[in-house]
């Protein structure tokens, strides 16, 4: 526990899940606490923003224009040097460029996307700090379970979108949507299942992200004033600022781009217009 850090953590408003109005969001935040903390800190903090990272790198060497996601740790000129020096790029970002660079032309970046995810959820098991190792096992897994279940209410193979290598991720390529069987996985996740089959899109998120809510408000209660009160502060932030957005249009929306990716040549069901 790092003592300098009572006075960042005290002075932090307390965070609800139906907050509407913040006084920090993910980028602001980080920019503040960036001078504030021990370097190793910082870098574990940073950890929090690779998924930004992942696709304004794929846009990058795509060279699609697409717009830049502030939130990510690098610039577009970061990276750009980067790639001049590849051992230079996160540890995960230089195993996707020796693995995928001959192929980067004639491959879509949603799969690129994909791919560098996979390499991260894998590479995250390997952070030495319990709280974030057990997040990031623990909010993936919640994910592909929802994938999954997205996939098979359209009759739809989730393979491809089902991503990492855990046990549960294969337990779920695996599995065909009248086996399924969560008792065997060490988190509970049954409470998920109750609310998907809730009509309103929007509704169904929110309570999901009060599954999420309550799982991080469990592992930080061990935590008093280290580095993980901060990982969980942005946490936080990354799920009210999602919830403010989210309408029953919104919530639709992303369900689409989710199901995108994964129905291609498999047609939509009528049900689900």
């Amino acid at each position: 526990m790092k003592n300098g850090y009572y006075y960042i953590i005290s002075s932090l408003p307390e965070l609800n899940l139906s907050d509407k109005n913040l006084e920090y969001d993910m980028l602001s935040f980080r920019e503040y606490v960036s001078e504030l903390l021990e370097e190793v800190d910082f870098k574990m903090l940073k950890i929090l923003y690779y998924p930004f990272d992942i696709p304004n790198f794929i846009n990058l060497i795509k060279a699609n224009g697409a717009a830049w996601d502030a939130r990510g740790n690098y610039t577009r000129e970061a990276f750009d040097a980067m790639l001049m020096v590849p051992d230079t790029l996160p540890v995960f970002l230089q195993q996707f460029y020796d693995e995928t660079r001959p192929d980067w032309e004639k491959t879509s970046e949603k799969e690129l996307i994909n791919t560098a995810t996979s390499l991260f959820i894998d590479w995250s098991r390997t952070v030495q700090n319990p709280f974030l190792k057990k997040w990031l096992y623990f909010d993936q897994n919640l994910k592909n379970l929802l994938i999954w279940l997205n996939s098979n209410k359209f009759d739809m193979k989730p393979n491809e979108e089902v991503l990492g290598e855990n046990y549960e991720a294969e337990y779920l390529r695996a599995t065909n949507a009248d086996d399924l069987n969560l008792h065997s996985w060490d988190l509970p996740f049954k409470e998920a299942l109750t609310h998907f089959d809730n009509p309103n899109v929007a509704l169904r998120e929110y309570l999901i992200d009060q599954m999420r809510w309550k799982y991080l408000d469990e592992l930080e209660e061990n935590y008093a004033f280290g580095i993980e009160r901060l990982m969980a502060f942005v946490i936080k932030l990354q799920i009210i600022n999602r919830n403010i957005v989210t309408t029953e249009e919104a919530g639709r929306e992303r369900l689409e781009q989710l199901l995108q990716g994964i129905r291609k040549e498999y047609e939509m069901p009528e049900t689900f217009n």
